[in-house]
């Protein structure tokens, strides 16, 4: 639509249209630099394009499914700018609609990322519905949090699954093995957010995973510390990739390469240390019998 042409339409419409032009700037900032985020070129593109168009073809491509791999694909990242923006702007039909298609699109990942866990069939449908429920609170929250959501949908999306699988697995495994020392304390309390699902997964051999097994390993390493470990030892993901489409440990703790080498190191000196305490332990029991 022409400038000329907008001129013409009631004042009411014109207002409509330029509130659609201004883009919402980004106000989340990086934790390790405080670098402002920003979106991706083609996301930035495609909402550019797409706050320009009449609303009726807006709404089109906004809820239509689209085909994996076309061009005219849009991002996921784009899909929550919107589903955001609609929210905000009090059209919840369309924003609902929007999440929808969300939610479609990344059924086929999730189950494929459920497949991979040690997880029964129900557990998994479980931790499927409540991953779409953080889903959809999270893209309709209006924190300066959820706009990481519109910078790396699929990382956080990830993060989310980990988070609940891990919490899920800790819950069951209390359950099933209540004398563990992993899993309780002397005195008979539930450990909870501590019972990480590294050691659960990790290879055997002297490697930080396996020692991470242990309660006592696993409450000396930080969050980040943790999360390394185990998407680079257990995952097989690498630090840092030139790929920008390659899922990588940086990505998902949303720090540079450098920052997720220095977890590992630090987690790996304490994880070392801990074993070399832990074996002088044992030697100094198995003497005094």
């Amino acid at each position: 639509m022409n400038h000329a042409a907008t001129e013409n339409l009631p004042l009411s419409f014109q207002e409509k249209i330029a509130e659609w032009r201004e883009i919402r700037p980004l106000a989340r900032t990086r934790k390790d630099n405080g670098a402002a985020y920003v979106r991706e070129a083609d996301v930035a593109l495609q909402i550019q394009e797409l706050s320009l168009a009449a609303e009726r073809n807006r709404r089109a491509r906004l809820t239509q499914t689209g085909d994996r791999g076309s061009p005219d694909r849009l991002r996921e990242e784009t899909l929550v700018y919107f589903l955001r923006e609609y929210d905000r702007r009090g059209d919840e039909e369309t924003a609902w609609r929007i999440a929808e298609l969300l939610i479609d699109r990344v059924s086929g990942h999730v189950a494929r990322k459920l497949a991979r866990w040690r997880l029964t069939p129900d557990e998994a449908d479980d931790c499927a519905r409540d991953l779409f429920a953080a889903l959809c609170e999270a893209l309709f929250s209006r924190e300066a949090a959820a706009e990481f959501w519109e910078v790396r949908f699929w990382v956080c999306l990830d993060r989310r699954l980990w988070n609940l699988i891990e919490k899920r697995q800790a819950v069951r495994d209390n359950e099933q093995r209540p004398g563990d020392a992993f899993l309780e304390d002397a005195g008979g309390e539930s450990v909870s957010e501590e019972a990480s699902v590294l050691g659960r997964l990790a290879d055997s051999g002297p490697s930080p995973e396996t020692l991470a097994e242990h309660q006592e390993a696993l409450a000396l390493l930080t969050e980040n510390e943790r999360l390394a470990v185990f998407l680079c030892h257990v995952e097989g993901m690498p630090e840092e990739s030139d790929d920008p489409e390659r899922l990588t440990a940086a990505k998902i703790l949303g720090v540079t390469g450098r920052s997720v080498r220095n977890y590992l190191r630090r987690a790996e000196a304490k994880l070392r240390d801990w074993s070399r305490n832990d074996r002088d332990e044992q030697e100094t029991k198995r003497i005094k019998r």
